[in-house]
């Protein structure tokens, strides 16, 4: 016999053998119990609630505000990277309400728009006071007439502060000029 007839005809047994396999495994009797048994459509069942407290896979803790302020610090070391990369987020979300400089001077900013708030102005006494963490909580969960920011990614927010701290590091008088007043 041809090795080519041997394959066609191995070839047409194992199709007649698994076509006629269908019928004969129906005729056994712990098949039939599957034809039976209960089942869930997909998205039939009550989806299942995650356990109380816990944080999904690569999530970041919230925190609100006040304790953004009380428990955080800025783990991200300062430097040229650092307030570059602050620079970028900053003219992408910050610069249209707070300004190019930070004065709260910006393009959405005043008449027949948002008005001139005080707390616009991150260059005030106040602004410059607040901790690291609390201007981290507030891009985070937003204030007043500024939403939350949480699509910023957590780690990034710091690259704010960062160079939030260099606008007001630049615009505070020198030492000297202080001290001569």
């Amino acid at each position: 016999m041809k090795p080519t007839r041997a394959i066609a005809l191995l070839a047409v047994m194992l199709a007649a053998g698994m076509t006629g396999c269908d019928d004969q495994v129906k005729r056994v009797p712990w098949f039939r119990t599957m034809n039976r048994q209960a089942s869930v459509e997909t998205y039939e069942a009550v989806a299942m609630l995650p356990p109380e407290g816990s944080v999904p896979l690569g999530a970041a803790m919230h925190y609100d505000l006040l304790a953004a302020d009380t428990l955080l610090t800025n783990p991200v070391a300062g430097g040229a990277d650092a307030i570059e990369r602050g620079r970028i987020l900053y003219a992408q979300f910050c610069v249209m309400c707070h300004g190019a400089t930070g004065a709260g001077d910006g393009t959405v900013v005043g008449p027949g728009r948002l008005p001139p708030l005080p707390t616009l102005n991150l260059l005030s006494e106040r602004a410059m006071a607040l901790s690291d963490g609390y201007m981290w909580g507030m891009v985070a969960n937003g204030r007043g007439v500024m939403p939350s920011y949480r699509r910023i990614p957590a780690g990034d927010r710091w690259y704010l502060v960062h160079y939030v701290r260099e606008l007001q590091g630049a615009s505070a008088p020198p030492a000297d000029a202080v001290a001569a007043e």
